[in-house]
């Protein structure tokens, strides 16, 4: 608007553009405290948040899920009224948080697995079947082998190794629910 405004005459000219220039003055100075107090504030916010990202770092590995979650959650509510950090900070001091949050999902999943009734009884019926699979092929090797058909037992015997290779497998599976 001061462009816009035109020339004054040459001997007003000088003053007014010294007024104008002082008031431009006083609200950049005034612009500037505002802006250093934010900056202030948002780093000691920052540094606040990086004391939560360490607490919350504790955290991992997980060993206790539900106070793991607890204590994440209690962590996170005074995360959320910190406040704003500088922009350029963000990223860091969120992505530690993410991490964490990650590792306890993780941890969820893996105890959902691991105690899935659904899962964990398809891995028993798996795991009967292939026990059960094994015992007779044993069976039918002993009475192959007593009937003195070595050539018969020798295939079953190829086959059984296929079948106890598959049983192991279902075996461990199985460990990973607990039983």
């Amino acid at each position: 608007e001061w462009k816009a405004a035109g020339r004054a005459q040459r001997e007003a000219e000088d003053d007014l553009w010294n007024r104008f220039r002082g008031a431009q003055d006083v609200f950049f100075a005034a612009r500037s405290e505002v802006f250093a107090e934010r900056d202030a504030e948002q780093g000691e916010n920052l540094k606040l948040k990086e004391e939560l990202a360490a607490e919350a770092e504790k955290l991992v590995p997980v060993t206790d899920l539900k106070a793991a979650r607890a204590a994440f959650r209690a962590i996170n509510e005074r995360w959320e009224a910190i406040g704003h950090v500088p922009r350029d900070a963000r990223p860091k001091v969120e992505g530690r948080m993410h991490a964490v949050e990650r590792a306890l999902q993780e941890s969820e999943e893996t105890e959902w697995r691991r105690t899935n009734p659904e899962a964990r009884a398809r891995a028993e019926g798996l795991t009967g079947q292939l026990q059960a699979a094994v015992d007779k092929l044993r069976g039918q090797i002993d009475a192959a082998r007593a009937a003195g058909n070595n050539a018969k037992a020798d295939k079953l015997a190829k086959e059984l190794e296929g079948r106890q290779a598959l049983l192991d497998q279902a075996l461990k599976g199985l460990e990973e629910f607990g039983g």
